[in-house]
């Protein structure tokens, strides 16, 4: 498994700062670390990680390095889905002719500001059993964003969602749960599709919430709001592995399969973002499925004990909205937030 992490770089009063560049000048070359979109935004990149302390210890480490530089350039890294406050250049882009041709394809999508999120990669080598496994994740992605939601705060007040960036997301037109493709060749005639018809400029651009990576010989999941402290990732990770794992047994054992429509699937996801009821049945049915895995893999109680903390402690929404509802609309929420991100130093 392989993670990518996105951040927000906000001044001290919360307004997004296009300090991207003096950032990575600071970081000095650590390619695991690179601008992201907006120039307010920066992303991580663990390496291969087989085991969830390695994998915790590789996420410590990097948001550190970027926490650093970032105070160093006179911002906070913050671990958020959504800007919090509307000051600063929300439409400030990073200087790559990609993200210009992105800004000038989607400006819609682009005027509505920067979104951050967590990106988990589980290695799937075989495309034809990946493609499977993406038909078998689409009513599962629900529990996913449930553990996940971390973006209730936008314009400088509570919005009344848990996760803001899922509806501000929406208005990337391949922004959605994936298909239900009987193959990889079905997949790559989708993606090839999207391409023809100007949905996205590039494979990379098709922002499905699972998808076969562009890159990797991994299932991409990304319906996760970015975590706003490094347990919620790893609790992310190890139950997107153990989900992953569960639906290949499937796959293999040929279990039979009826996948629920694209509305329905659409329909709990905005549920669980709104922060609608169904959210903590959403968990509980996910962990239910893939207790056996975790089992197999000895993650059990670590991550049995991680949701009883959210359950105990809130998910990334609700501590968010209790640090908002402690400190309102100023620089206190923004240390608070940058303090939940990465709360030591080197």
């Amino acid at each position: 498994m392989g993670v990518e992490e996105e951040f927000l770089l906000l001044d001290p009063d919360g307004a997004v700062s296009p300090q991207a560049p003096a950032v990575m000048r600071n970081i000095g070359g650590d390619d695991r670390i690179k601008p992201e979109y907006m120039a307010y935004q920066v992303e991580t990149t663990t390496s291969v990680c087989t085991g969830l302390g390695e994998l915790r210890s590789e996420l410590i480490r990097l948001r550190l390095i970027a926490a650093e530089a970032a105070e160093a350039a006179g911002v906070h890294l913050v671990a958020s889905g959504s800007p919090p406050f509307p000051g600063g250049p929300l439409d400030a882009l990073s200087a790559d002719d990609r993200y210009t041709e992105l800004a000038r394809r989607f400006p819609e999508a682009t005027a509505a500001g920067a979104t951050c999120g967590c990106h988990v990669h589980i290695g799937v080598p075989d495309r034809e059993l990946a493609a499977a496994v993406l038909t078998r994740i689409r009513p599962w992605l629900p529990g996913l964003l449930a553990l996940t939601v971390n973006s209730p705060v936008a314009g400088a007040s509570d919005t009344g969602w848990a996760s803001y960036r899922y509806q501000t997301q929406l208005h990337w037109p391949t922004f959605r749960p994936p298909g239900v493709w009987p193959s990889a060749e079905r997949y790559d005639r989708e993606v090839r599709s999207l391409l023809a018809a100007g949905t996205a400029i590039d494979a990379s651009g098709i922002y499905f919430l699972a998808r076969l990576s562009a890159r990797f010989p991994t299932i991409e999941v990304r319906v996760a709001d970015t975590g706003l402290s490094v347990a919620d990732t790893v609790l992310f990770a190890s139950v997107t592995r153990a989900l992953v794992a569960t639906l290949v047994e499937d796959v293999e054992a040929g279990a039979k399969v009826a996948p629920p429509a694209g509305s329905l699937v659409s329909e709990r996801l905005l549920a669980v973002a709104r922060g609608g009821g169904r959210t903590g049945a959403e968990a509980d049915r996910l962990l239910a499925k893939i207790t056996p895995q975790l089992d197999a893999a000895g993650d059990t109680g670590e991550v049995y004990a991680e949701v009883e903390r959210l359950r105990r402690e809130g998910t990334g929404a609700q501590r968010q909205r209790m640090l908002f509802e402690r400190y309102g609309p100023t620089s206190g929420f923004v240390a608070a937030l940058a303090g939940e991100t990465a709360p030591l130093r080197l």
